[in-house]
């Protein structure tokens, strides 16, 4: 039997938790699945759990609701999530994004049963631009249906993860992380650097979620060259934290982010921040 810990990540996300619940419970797995549901509701102040929890009749299986005294933060909400789960996989929903094949979790946990060398699973992802409901999906540039990612490639290329609603982890690699790892503004791009000293990323290509993106983002308020400094501010900080390890990956990506043309994914983003400029 393969066990595995959905966990839905929310914080004052009424306004989109229904369709990420109904995201879940539309989920197919095989006999030899077993899904165990987690709420890591961060202290929301709006319905966010009152929403969750009247689907809960719906669900066939375990679930648990983390309690919450007050506000955490990401990094802290996570650091407890990871804590808690004890499955085979932990597979990642934040509030606002939402699953669109009932497939998704399937998907994955075949290919991780595999490929036991990889510690996460990645999958392609729409993104919809929430202001107008327009959305764009990435050209898949690969030869294969699955592309896999070592530590220098995810430094050097910089963040190849991008959604973690698009992610499953392998929970022994992420119960070797370092609690310290908790202390930073933890986000994919240093999750997926860290999780790849212990196995393989892997990127697949079914684009089998959907990651919102609205003008009120942090990022997509910044400029380029605010987001390059924001990058290179990143890397630094994930650079000092593992103590010069991949020093040299670092600095060459700090180099490269300096002269490098946009990639056709931060193509799509631009014209993604144009619209929403005139919107």
């Amino acid at each position: 039997m393969v066990y595995v810990d959905v966990v839905l990540v929310t914080y004052n996300q009424e306004k989109f938790i229904a369709d990420a619940v109904e995201s879940i419970l539309i989920q197919k797995v095989k006999d030899d699945v077993q899904l165990n549901l987690i709420i890591a509701d961060d202290c929301s102040t709006d319905n966010t759990l009152d929403i969750i929890k009247s689907y809960l009749p719906d669900i066939s299986y375990a679930y648990q609701i983390l309690d919450t005294p007050c506000n955490l933060g990401i990094s802290k909400n996570y650091k407890r999530i990871f804590e808690f789960c004890t499955g085979d996989y932990i597979a990642i929903l934040e509030g606002d994004d939402y699953w669109v094949s009932p497939n998704h979790i399937e998907d994955h946990i075949r290919f991780l049963e595999k490929y036991r060398f990889c510690c996460l699973s990645m999958n392609s992802f729409v993104i919809k631009v929430q202001d107008n409901n327009e959305f764009f999906t990435p050209n898949w540039t690969y030869s294969n249906d699955y592309k896999f990612i070592d530590t220098k490639t995810q430094i050097i290329q910089g963040n190849q993860l991008g959604n973690l609603s698009a992610c499953v982890l392998r929970t022994t690699s992420v119960k070797q992380l370092p609690s310290s790892i908790y202390e930073l503004s933890i986000a994919d791009w240093m999750l997926g650097v860290m999780l790849s000293q212990y196995g393989l990323l892997a990127l697949l290509k079914e684009p089998s979620s959907v990651y919102r993106m609205n003008s009120q983002s942090k990022w997509a308020s910044l400029t380029p060259n605010e987001q390059k400094e924001r990058l290179i501010k990143l890397s630094i900080e994930y650079d000092n934290f593992q103590e010069g390890k991949f020093h040299r990956y670092w600095d060459i990506y700090r180099k490269k982010l300096n002269r490098r043309e946009p990639s056709k994914l931060r193509k799509i983003l631009r014209k993604i921040k144009s619209i929403l400029k005139k919107i």
